[in-house]
């Protein structure tokens, strides 16, 4: 795929496809390869990716797909979503059975959040990991004074000792093992 500047002429019958939407840029990409044409990876001056140049068929193609499968596609998200907080919701009482009920959709509307980068959602990290990090997460944010020390100046690394003692109090009574750092 050949790399071009933004300001390069566009070739005739092309079109810019700004990143952003997976896929859109995933498909027009696929579909421009299959029918044998060049596409075009254009960047910025300083050398980020702002999108692809593909044929405008392809493109036109690709958005019309896009409309046509969007109820499909969102119904599959969603269920992937509710898989995954059922998942993640029996990984919870089981590792932490003795977990206050009220707090259990708290935990999970925060570790689950869509498009956060939060643990819940890290693909690459083990169920039971990703479990443990958002309950001690959301002890150290709703059940110590740790949010309190961070906006009174003092480091993460500080605040979080200052309060791992708390932390794993609270992480025995709901049912689960203490640590003696990372918390």
């Amino acid at each position: 795929e050949p790399e071009v500047r933004f300001f390069s002429p566009m070739p005739s019958g092309y079109q810019f496809v700004p990143k952003g939407d997976v896929y859109i840029t995933k498909n027009c990409r696929q579909k421009t390869h299959a029918a044998g044409q060049t596409l075009y990876v254009v960047f910025d001056k300083a050398n980020r990716p702002l999108g692809l140049r593909c044929p405008a068929w392809v493109h036109d193609a690709v958005v019309a797909e896009h409309r046509a499968t969007a109820a499909k596609r969102a119904s599959a998200v969603q269920k992937r979503d509710a898989a995954l907080e059922g998942t993640f919701e029996q990984e919870l009482v089981r590792l932490f059975p003795q977990t206050p009920r009220g707090e259990i959709p708290k935990i999970l509307n925060q570790a689950l959040k869509k498009h956060s980068r939060r643990v819940g959602r890290a693909g690459k990290v083990d169920l039971q990991q990703r479990v443990k990090l958002a309950v001690r997460a959301h002890i150290r944010h709703c059940h110590t004074s740790y949010d309190w020390f961070l906006s009174h100046g003092m480091s993460r690394d500080d605040a979080r000792g200052e309060i791992l003692d708390k932390l794993n109090e609270v992480a025995r009574q709901w049912g689960g093992r203490a640590v003696s750092h990372g918390a």
